[in-house]
């Protein structure tokens, strides 16, 4: 049931030790060598690791996960219990100043296996599917764009369709617009009528402008 968590922690993990860089003090390196220190039971390295970190990359969701881990490992539970309810609470993974969204769902799913609770370790898989969505909105908004420039209707339609798939239909005013053109200029017009009752009256004066004439 929870495959695809588990891959996604696995890779997030792979990504963390083989992302680095040649300056020893980025972030990036800082965390791989915490992280390797951890795995070979090197805990007070790795600790040192994480003082570096906490001075220079304060606000790191992976130093903060580096720590719960360690704590883990130490068989300290309460407080690793007590350092993820904090960082559960001191970041939102849907807001635009949180840089590593992913690191919520691998603290959700430390904290559903140590509260042996089901209703956390669901929701954790709730956080990667919405995570999973928003990437793969991201990547057919981008290709929609690329193929309409590159002037190919036909792959911007299927993106098209792959968008209204992932969002289940619910699209944002730009998008909408940005579909309809491409469904009407493609002559899919069942697709672009589906479209057209998204759409607001501002979107729907600017196709006015677009073409003489739409009628559904």
């Amino acid at each position: 049931m929870y495959r695809r968590r588990n891959v996604v922690i696995t890779l997030i993990i792979l990504l963390i030790v083989l992302n680095s860089t040649a300056d020893a003090q980025t972030l990036d390196e800082l965390v791989r060598d915490g992280y390797i220190a951890y795995s070979t039971g090197q805990l007070e390295e790795a600790k040192e690791v994480f003082d570096v970190l906490q001075t220079e990359y304060s606000d790191s969701h992976l130093g903060q996960i580096l720590l719960i881990l360690i704590e883990i490992k130490e068989g300290d539970n309460k407080e690793a219990k007590r350092k993820l309810a904090e960082f559960d609470n001191s970041c939102n993974m849907n807001s635009s100043s949180c840089d590593s969204p992913s690191i919520h769902i691998i603290a959700k799913t430390i904290q559903g296996k140590m509260f042996d609770s089901e209703f956390v370790l669901r929701t954790a898989d709730e956080m990667l599917d919405e995570l999973t969505d928003n990437l793969y909105k991201e990547c057919f908004d981008t290709q929609i764009d690329v193929y309409i420039n590159n002037e190919n209707p036909q792959e911007a339609c299927n993106s098209c369709d792959k968008y209204m798939r992932v969002s289940e239909g619910l699209l944002s005013p730009e998008i909408a617009l940005k579909c309809f053109i491409t469904y009407y200029s493609g002559f899919r017009n069942e697709k672009a009528k589906e479209v057209w009752k998204l759409l607001g009256a501002e979107e729907k004066n600017e196709i006015k402008k677009q073409f003489i004439r739409v009628e559904f």
